[in-house]
């Protein structure tokens, strides 16, 4: 079994720049965050890694079908924090994780995100910058 693969029309849907939500939610409670991080590594060593990171942060975790819940007390122990985080596969080589708030605070659920993608630095991929740098300067020299 793997995960989900998204075509483009999903990640069309996916972009923030096509999200409407905020037309009809009405103030900060209704505000749903959601995240979301590149990987290339494998999908099964993507969800153990997070399993571990959410473990080692007090969290309890269940995982079916590349999905995983994560949930515990909020930081301040007055209420309960819940986070879905799903993996699906953009590419041969890489993964998209999917990061909801399901239930809690949003600011606490930023400040879990900071600190969840902290500890995941090893599987979290990040263009280099040099690659970057290199296509913007041909780009350019087309241009001209």
């Amino acid at each position: 079994m793997s995960p989900l693969i998204l075509n483009a029309f999903d990640l069309i849907i996916l972009s923030q720049g096509l999200n409407l939500a905020a037309l009809f939610d009405r103030g900060q409670d209704s505000l749903k965050h959601q995240t979301r991080f590149v990987s290339k590594k494998p999908a099964t060593v993507v969800l153990s890694s997070m399993e571990v990171v959410a473990q080692s942060m007090g969290f309890k975790t269940h995982i079916r079908n590349f999905k995983m819940r994560v949930e515990g007390l909020s930081a301040d122990k007055a209420g309960h924090f819940s986070v879905i985080l799903e993996v699906f596969e953009i590419a041969p080589t890489f993964l998209m994780v999917d990061i909801q708030r399901a239930a809690g605070d949003a600011a606490e659920f930023l400040k879990f995100y900071k600190n969840f993608c902290s500890n995941l630095e090893d599987i979290i991929w990040k263009p280099s910058t040099e690659s970057s740098k290199s296509r913007m300067t041909k780009s350019k020299s087309k241009r001209r």
